[in-house]
């Protein structure tokens, strides 16, 4: 029975699934992941119109985020999810340029940003 090539076949292919199911589901191994087309979002603005100021980006900034972080805690991340902000709040008149911020959704730990696309973001103060 052993000497069959196709029952060899059969065998090893068993053994590799439930190696990897082991893997997967016991050792839980870290792993990257990106998600694009973030909305880019303004914080800080009601600090600005107590100055009669608005803050206004050219046009809708989009990020992308490579995460890393176990593979159980980046599977709960939804692009949705995950918050890219920058702080207005202290900004003055005219051109401007903030860090970007990242959020991730609540309950999700041990999971870092690895990368955004873009750190920084312009946009002008009146």
């Amino acid at each position: 029975m052993l000497n069959n090539k196709k029952v060899l076949m059969l065998i090893s292919l068993l053994v590799a699934i439930g190696l990897w199911l082991f893997v997967m589901g016991n050792v839980d191994p870290t792993m990257d992941e990106r998600f694009s087309g973030i909305s880019v979002e303004m914080e800080g603005t009601g600090d600005l119109a107590d100055q009669g100021l608005k803050a206004t980006l050219s046009k809708p900034k989009m990020v992308a985020v490579t995460l890393e972080g176990k593979r159980s805690q980046i599977k709960k991340v939804k692009a949705k999810g995950i918050k890219a902000f920058i702080d207005v709040s202290t900004c003055d008149y005219g051109k401007n340029e903030a860090e970007i911020h990242i959020s991730l959704p609540d309950g999700v730990t041990g999971v870092t940003v690895e990368d955004i696309s873009s750190e920084t973001a312009t946009f002008m103060v009146r």
